[in-house]
C-alpha cells in the first residue's frame, strides 16, 4: 500500500469536489442598489443575507444543465438554507425581477431549510416566486405577480405567514401541497390566471416504504483508511473506517465481502458542509453482499447528516463491469459517482444522500434498488441506462436526465416532492411504470424520439405528462388518471396519442398549447372541467375516441368557447370503449376502472389500495388471468348499467380472490366463464344483485362476514361453497346448478328466504367431513320434498344435519338482476 503524494491529494480533491457553478454565501451578506444575479445564490446555513431598501435584484434567466446536488431547479435560483432578510420600506421598495432580454423566468426564491423574512417586496417574473419546502416564511406587505406560481409550501414541517401580501397576476396563486399550513393576514389572493389557491396530498401506500432498510451485524472494526492507494487486488471485510480518500487506480480491485460496514469520517477542509472523504476507484469495484450479509457505506459521524462524505466515484473504469450489490448507501454528498465507467447496481438501497447517483458517459444498469428520502435520486447524462424494477419513494427530486439512452421498465416512483421523472433529450423507452403523488409523475423536454406504452401515471399533485419540445412520441396503452390538475399537457409537441385510458382528473384529461400528431383510440371521460381543452391558436385533431356517456361538446374546450382557439376535430367518435389492457401486474395505488379493460395476467390490488370498478365497465379476462385482491374492491353497478366480469375470448379464467380486503363489496355485477368467480378468504365483504352463470362455481368463501343477497347463481357447476365461513345468504335464487350450496365446514351460516332449486345434483351438500348441523329453515326448495335433493346424515351417517322445516310452499320474490347479462354486454349481450 502506497500513500498519496501531495501532487495526487490536489488532483483528487479538484477532480471530486469541484466549486459549484453559483455563488455560496457563507457569511453575512448585504446588497443594496442595483444588484445582478447572473448565477445561481446560495446563502449557506447560518449565514445572513440582508437586502436593503430600495434595491433592486435583476435575476438573468438561464436554464443550465447543472449537476451540483446542492442545486433544486435548473433555472437560476435564489436558495436559502440560512437567512434572508429583504427590508424594504413603504417608500422604498425592494424588487426581484427578471433582469434578462428575454421573456424567461428565473427560479425564485427557494427555501430549503432556512429562513426568508421580507416586508415591502415585489417578486415576479419567475417560476415560482417563493418555495417553501423546508424552513419558515413571513412576508409582509409583499406583492407575488407575474409568476408562473406566486407561493408554494410543501410539508407539514414547513411554517408561513403572509400578512397584508397581494399575490395577483399570477398563473397561480398559491400552492399548499402535502399537508402544509399557511397563516394569512389581511391578504389578497386574487385575479391569477388559472387558480388562486390550490390544495392537494399525496395518499400513503404501503406502511414502510419509505424506512426500506438493511441493518448490519455490529462487526468490530478491522482497519482505519487515511489518503491512501491501493494497489493490486485488496479484500475489505468487518468494520472499516476511511477518513480521507482512497484510491484503486487503474489495473487494481477493491472486492468487498458480505457484511462489511464501512464509514466515513467526515472532514470538511473548505467548510461548504460538504464532506471531502470517499472512495475513487479508477480499477475495478466489487461490493457484493447478500439479501442477509449486505454491505454498508455510512457516515461515521455519531449525528449523522447528508453529504457527511463525498462519495463512491468511479472514474474511467470500464474494462470490466463494477458490480455494487446488496448495498446500502447513504449520509453521501453524492452515493455513486461514475465517470466513463461501466457499472451494475443491483438490490441494493440508497437513502439520506444529497443525491443518491450521478454519473455521465457511462454503461449503467440497474435493478432491483430502493431510493427514499434523497434530496434527489439520480442525475446523468450521454449514457446508456438501464432502470429497471426499482422503487423511488419519498425523496424530495427523482430522476433527472439528459441525452441518454433509456430503457425504463416496471419501476415504482411514488411521493416524491417535485417530479418523479424529468428526460431531456435522448431516446427513452418506457413500459410498465407507476408513477404515482409526486408533484410532477412524467416530464418529457425537447425529446425528438420515445416510447411511452404502459405506464400507470396516477394521483400526481399537479400534472401527471408534460410534453415540451418533443416529437415523433408513441404514447399508448397507459393510464393518466386522478391527477390534481391535467392528465396531459402539451406544448410545441408531436405525438401519437392512442389506446390509454385518460380520466378523474382534476381539470383537464389533455390540456394543449401546441400539438402536431393525433389523439386517437382512446378513453377519455370523467375529467373535472374538459376532457380536452385547446389553448393555442391550432386545430387539433381527436377522432375516434370514446368520451363517455353523456354531451360530448360539453367536455370539449376549443374554438367554440373562444373564438382564439384553435377547434377540436373529434368527430366521428366512437360509440363503444376501447379494450385497454391493464398495463401493470401490481395495483400499488388506487384505480378506477372505466370501459372495457383487459386482464391478460393475474392483476395484484396491494394492502391499503383501492381499487373502483364504475357502472358500465367489463372486465375482460384472458384465459388462467385473475384478480388477486388484498385491498379493497368496490364494484358497483346500476340496475340499467351493470358491471361484467367475463372472459375476453370466451377461454375460462381463474378467480377474484379477495384475501383480507374488508370493505369490499359488488353490486348489480356479472360473473360468468371463471373457475371460481370470487373467491373470498378473512374479508368482510357485500355481494348483491349480482349473477353468477356458468362458472364452475360462483362463490365459495372462509371466514367472513359476508353477505350474500338477491344474487342468482345458476349453471354453474358448484353456486356457493362454504369453509367454516360467516354469512349471511338471503334472498338469492340458486338453481340450476349441479351443487346449489355446499357446506364443506360449518361456520356460522344464515340461509333464510333463498329459492335453491332445481340443482341437479344437490339443492344443499355438507362435506364429508362436517360434523356441525346447518340451520337452513325459511327457503323455498322447489315443488319437491327438500330433503331429496339434501346430502347430509340422512345419506351419510356421522355428518351434520341440514334443518330445512319450517320451509316456504312458494318461491320468494328474489329480484335478482339476471338481466344484467344482456345490458352490460356479458356473454349473452356480445
Amino acid at each position: 500500500m502506497k500513500k498519496l503524494t501531495p501532487f495526487f491529494i490536489l488532483l483528487v480533491l479538484l477532480l471530486l469536489n469541484t466549486p459549484a457553478h453559483g455563488k455560496v454565501l457563507k457569511s453575512d451578506t448585504t446588497w443594496s442598489g442595483e444588484v445582478t444575479v447572473d448565477q445561481d445564490v446560495i446563502v449557506s446555513k447560518g449565514a445572513t443575507l440582508t437586502i436593503l431598501p430600495g434595491t433592486v435584484i435583476r435575476v438573468v434567466p438561464s436554464e443550465s444543465t447543472k449537476t451540483e446536488p446542492e442545486y433544486l431547479s435548473p433555472l437560476t435560483e435564489i436558495t436559502v438554507r440560512g437567512t434572508l432578510k429583504v427590508d424594504g420600506t413603504e417608500s422604498s421598495t425592494i424588487t426581484f425581477l427578471n433582469g434578462g432580454e428575454n421573456k424567461s423566468v428565473w427560479a425564485g426564491i427557494i427555501i430549503d431549510g432556512g429562513t426568508l423574512n421580507a416586508k415591502h417586496t415585489v417578486i415576479r417574473d419567475a417560476e415560482t416566486g417563493v418555495d417553501l419546502i423546508r424552513g419558515a416564511v413571513h412576508l409582509k406587505h409583499a406583492l407575488l405577480t407575474n409568476n408562473r406560481y406566486g407561493f408554494i409550501s410543501q410539508g407539514s414541517d414547513t411554517a408561513s405567514l403572509l400578512e397584508a401580501v397581494k399575490v395577483q397576476h399570477n398563473d397561480y396563486g398559491i400552492f399548499l401541497l402535502n399537508g402544509a399550513k399557511l397563516e394569512n393576514r389581511d391578504s389578497i389572493i386574487s385575479q391569477n390566471r388559472k387558480r388562486d389557491i390550490y390544495t392537494a396530498s399525496a395518499k400513503e401506500y404501503m406502511p414502510g416504504l419509505n424506512d426500506y432498510t438493511y441493518k448490519d451485524r455490529g462487526v468490530e472494526q478491522t482497519r482505519v483508511y487515511g489518503d491512501d492507494v491501493i494497489l493490486g487486488p485488496a479484500v475489505w471485510q468487518g468494520r472499516i473506517e476511511v477518513n480521507g480518500i482512497v484510491r484503486v487506480p487503474d489495473n487494481s480491485r477493491l472486492i468487498i465481502l458480505p457484511g462489511t460496514v464501512v464509514e466515513f469520517r467526515k472532514t470538511d477542509a473548505n467548510n461548504d458542509g460538504i464532506g471531502d472523504n470517499g472512495l475513487l476507484i479508477q480499477g475495478n469495484f466489487i461490493a457484493k453482499g447478500t439479501q442477509g450479509n449486505p454491505i454498508i457505506f455510512r457516515s461515521a459521524e455519531k449525528q449523522a447528516g447528508t453529504a457527511d462524505w463525498d462519495s463512491i466515484n468511479i472514474i474511467n473504469s470500464d474494462k470490466a463491469q463494477n458490480l455494487i450489490e446488496y448495498c446500502q448507501i447513504e449520509n453521501a454528498y453524492r452515493g455513486l459517482h461514475f465517470h466513463f465507467s461501466n457499472v451494475a447496481i443491483a438490490e441494493s438501497v440508497l437513502k439520506n444522500n444529497e443525491r443518491g447517483i450521478q454519473f455521465q458517459e457511462s454503461i449503467v444498469d440497474i435493478r432491483g434498488t430502493h431510493f427514499y428520502r434523497n434530496r434527489s435520486v439520480l442525475w446523468a447524462r450521454d449514457s446508456e441506462i438501464i432502470f429497471n424494477d426499482n422503487t423511488i419513494a419519498y425523496n424530495h427530486s427523482g430522476i433527472n436526465l439528459f441525452r441518454n439512452t433509456l430503457t425504463f421498465k416496471n419501476n415504482l416512483i411514488i411521493n416524491n416532492e417535485r417530479e418523479g421523472l424529468r428526460v431531456r433529450e435522448g431516446i427513452p423507452i418506457l413500459e410498465g411504470n407507476v408513477l404515482d403523488g409526486n408533484r410532477y409523475g412524467l416530464m418529457i423536454v425537447d425529446t425528438v424520439y420515445g416510447s411511452f406504452r404502459k405506464n400507470v401515471i396516477s394521483h400526481n399533485l399537479e400534472s401527471g405528462v408534460a410534453l415540451r419540445g418533443a416529437d415523433n412520441l408513441d404514447f399508448s396503452g397507459n393510464v393518466v388518471q386522478a391527477n390534481g390538475l391535467n392528465g396531459i399537457v402539451i406544448q410545441d409537441s408531436g405525438a401519437f396519442i392512442r389506446g390509454n385510458l385518460i380520466s378523474d382528473n382534476g381539470e383537464r384529461g389533455i390540456g394543449i398549447l401546441s400539438f402536431h400528431g393525433t389523439i386517437h383510440g382512446n378513453n377519455i371521460l370523467k375529467n373535472g372541467m374538459y376532457n380536452l381543452g385547446i389553448d393555442g391558436p391550432a386545430d387539433v385533431s381527436a377522432q375516434n375516441n370514446w368520451w363517455g356517456d353523456g354531451d360530448i361538446r360539453s367536455t370539449i374546450y376549443d374554438k367554440e368557447n373562444d373564438p382564439d382557439k384553435g377547434r377540436a376535430e373529434y368527430m366521428p367518435f366512437l360509440q363503444k370503449p376501447v379494450i385497454l389492457t391493464w398495463p401493470v401486474r401490481n395495483i400499488y395505488t388506487d384505480a378506477i376502472w372505466h370501459g372495457d379493460i383487459g386482464i391478460d395476467k393475474t392483476i395484484n390490488v396491494i394492502s391499503g389500495t383501492q381499487l373502483a370498478i364504475l357502472p358500465g365497465a367489463r372486465v375482460l379476462f384472458s384465459e388462467d388471468s385473475g384478480l388477486n385482491i388484498r385491498g379493497r374492491i368496490t364494484a358497483i353497478g346500476e340496475k340499467n348499467k351493470g358491471i361484467s366480469f367475463t372472459s375476453l375470448k370466451g377461454e375460462a379464467w381463474d378467480e377474484v380472490l379477495l384475501d383480507h380486503a374488508d370493505g369490499s363489496e359488488f353490486t348489480n355485477c356479472l360473473f360468468e366463464n371463471a373457475t371460481w368467480a370470487l373467491h373470498v378468504h378473512f374479508t368482510r365483504l357485500n355481494v348483491n344483485g349480482c349473477t353468477f352463470i356458468k362458472n364452475y362455481g360462483g362463490m365459495r368463501f372462509r371466514s367472513g362476514p359476508v353477505e350474500i343477497t338477491h344474487s342468482s347463481f345458476r349453471e354453474n357447476d358448484i353456486g356457493l361453497r362454504s369453509t367454516a365461513g360467516s354469512a349471511l345468504i338471503k334472498g338469492n335464487s340458486i338453481t340450476a346448478n349441479r351443487i346449489g350450496i355446499f357446506v364443506r365446514e360449518q361456520g356460522s351460516l344464515s340461509i333464510r328466504e333463498n329459492n335453491i332449486f332445481a340443482n341437479s345434483e344437490y339443492n344443499m351438500r355438507l362435506g364429508d367431513f362436517n360434523e356441525e348441523d346447518v340451520d337452513a329453515r325459511y327457503n323455498w326448495w322447489g315443488n319437491a320434498s327438500p330433503a331429496e335433493k339434501i346430502f347430509d346424515a340422512a345419506t351419510e351417517p356421522g355428518i351434520g344435519i341440514v334443518h330445512y322445516e319450517p320451509f316456504a310452499e312458494k318461491p320468494f320474490m328474489t329480484e335478482s338482476p339476471e338481466k344484467v347479462t344482456a345490458e352490460t354486454g356479458g356473454a349473452e349481450g356480445k
